[in-house]
């Protein structure tokens, strides 16, 4: 009996053993063409040591010259610029950088040139650039066709077909509203942020954006999570000091964020940033 018992008991360990070094112990989630689908918490992907700090020219951003500007004496604790156009909406086009660079940015500076019933048009920006195709667009191409062609009022043009091309007439329209110029903004350098955005203008920057930066719901993306969807272009507008942070506008409608602004400490955004731009 006590042989029987013990070859039992040798062959049952044996088996969890073998099943041990096998994995075979491990349950894997599978998909319905039975590929392994990855249960990695998406909330630890990101790992601000292991991000290097921007921004990221290329070769022809890097022959723009930067915006230099100097603090005043007595700096704000909080600041957000003033004029600045309600939130809008690319909707499901790649629209962000139309948005922050035309519809934000050169609305304001036309408004303080007196045109004060203009609303620059993304639409024509994004049409103009976008090649027939939901693509995403360089903030240095959206700047170079602001200020060679310029942009025309909404009203003249706001086709919701990313694919229909603007006429003639339309190309008119847009040339006494142009850029005289634009440069960069040195984005390691908080004191140049700050200064610039007291000078009243507001920065084009392109993020590096997650999945949680999607659906935001407050203020205050803390941090990135989850798996990396691209890039975003959006308009920096403010700072607050006492929380080290920079306060931006998106283009996701005002259901977005906290009435489509956010803000992101300044560490991450020295991560994230990939360029910024100002206009004049």
């Amino acid at each position: 009996m006590w042989p029987i018992l013990i070859l039992m008991f040798r062959n049952v360990f044996l088996y969890l053993l073998l099943i041990l070094l096998i994995g075979g112990g491990a349950c894997v989630t599978v998909d319905e063409q039975g590929n392994p689908i990855d249960e990695t918490p998406r909330g630890h992907y990101w790992d601000i040591k292991k991000l290097p700090e921007g921004p990221f020219w290329s070769p022809e951003e890097k022959s723009i010259p930067f915006m230099v500007a100097g603090l005043p004496s007595e700096v704000p604790e909080e600041f957000v610029l003033e004029g600045v156009p309600e939130a809008g909406n690319q909707g499901k086009f790649a629209a962000g950088t139309p948005f922050a660079a035309g519809y934000l940015m050169m609305t304001m500076l036309e408004r303080k040139a007196g045109s004060e019933d203009y609303t620059c048009s993304p639409e024509f920006l994004y049409n103009s650039l976008n090649g027939g195709k939901n693509v995403g667009l360089e903030i240095i191409e959206v700047l170079q066709l602001l200020k060679e062609v310029g942009c025309p009022d909404r009203k003249t043009f706001s086709a919701s077909d990313p694919f229909i091309k603007p006429g003639p007439e339309v190309i008119a329209a847009a040339h006494p509203h142009r850029i005289k110029g634009f440069a960069r903004v040195d984005l390691s350098r908080p004191t140049h942020i700050m200064a610039l955005l007291l000078e009243g203008r507001p920065i084009v920057v392109t993020l590096q954006v997650s999945q949680n930066f999607l659906n935001l719901e407050s203020m205050q993306w803390i941090r990135p999570e989850g798996m990396p969807v691209g890039r975003q272009t959006v308009a920096m507008i403010g700072f607050d000091r006492k929380a080290e942070t920079w306060i931006f506008q998106n283009s996701a409608g005002d259901d977005w964020g906290h009435n489509g602004q956010f803000s992101l400490n300044r560490d991450w955004f020295a991560r994230l940033a990939t360029q910024g731009y100002v206009a004049w």
